[in-house]
């Protein structure tokens, strides 16, 4: 009978303290593990599609220049209208406010092309809610820039393709941004991120948003990741990696 009566108190015992402790224990692994899972899956996930966004461009701009003698889109002129970026039209007369620039997409270079293809998005991976973003223009214009050197500079002629002799090794696009402190509300006491639309020989304007990686893509199509060359990071801002993949003043990869 007494030996009953144990058997039954210990069936009926509920957890100790120390075995309450492992199985709290083993949840909160459990959840972290799942946690960063789901964070690499995002991650990954954001940087397939800025891979096809880029593309997307790279599409569009093959388009263009197979109807426009073999050029490149230029990167900016000036016309009665305004100035005329590849992305956009800045109309003449608007807003010069940082953030209230007045943008038509529809008035760039490209825009028919890349409507053709099926537009681009923004890249998932800039975030344009974080409260450290500084807006150039009312809206967004994608997070990726453009190899200057092909398209003209600021007013110049753009290159032709044939003049490209790797096209392998030649930036058309890239994930980029700047880093701002001295367009309000930026100052040098409050470093802002911003868009920015130039990959050239001598700004830190890569942006490696895809956890230490910058997707780039090349004039051949193809897409590739890239970490930044150390010695070449803007560091005004701990929490972002702004920089290049060359040493300051060069040109390769760009021509």
């Amino acid at each position: 009978m007494n030996v009953t009566r144990k058997v039954r108190s210990a069936g009926a015992r509920g957890f100790t303290v120390v075995e309450l402790m492992v199985v709290m224990l083993l949840v909160a692994l459990l959840s972290t593990i799942a946690f960063h899972g789901v964070a690499r899956f995002k991650q990954s996930a954001d940087r397939a599609k800025c891979a096809s966004n880029l593309r997307q461009l790279g599409a569009a701009v093959a388009l263009y220049t197979g109807e426009n003698h073999g050029e490149f889109p230029r990167y900016l002129e000036a016309t009665p209208e305004g100035r005329r970026w590849y992305f956009g039209l800045e109309p003449r007369g608007g807003p010069n406010a940082e953030g209230q620039r007045r943008l038509i997409p529809e008035g760039g270079p490209l825009w028919p092309y890349i409507e053709s293809v099926g537009g681009v998005e923004v890249c998932p991976a800039f975030d344009y809610q974080s409260s450290g973003w500084k807006a150039k223009f009312e809206g967004a214009s994608w997070g990726y820039g453009y190899n200057w050197l092909l398209g003209g500079r600021f007013g110049g002629s753009p290159m032709a393709v044939h003049r490209i002799r790797n096209p392998a090794q030649v930036i058309l696009f890239a994930d980029c941004a700047q880093v701002n402190t001295f367009q309000a509300p930026a100052s040098p006491d409050n470093p802002m991120l911003e868009e920015f639309y130039i990959v050239n020989e001598t700004y830190p304007t890569i942006h490696f948003r895809h956890n230490g990686l910058a997707n780039i893509l090349f004039v051949d199509g193809h897409v590739e990741a890239h970490r930044v060359l150390p010695g070449t990071e803007d560091r005004r801002i701990k929490t972002e990696t702004v920089g290049r993949i060359t040493p300051y003043g060069s040109t390769d990869y760009l021509r």
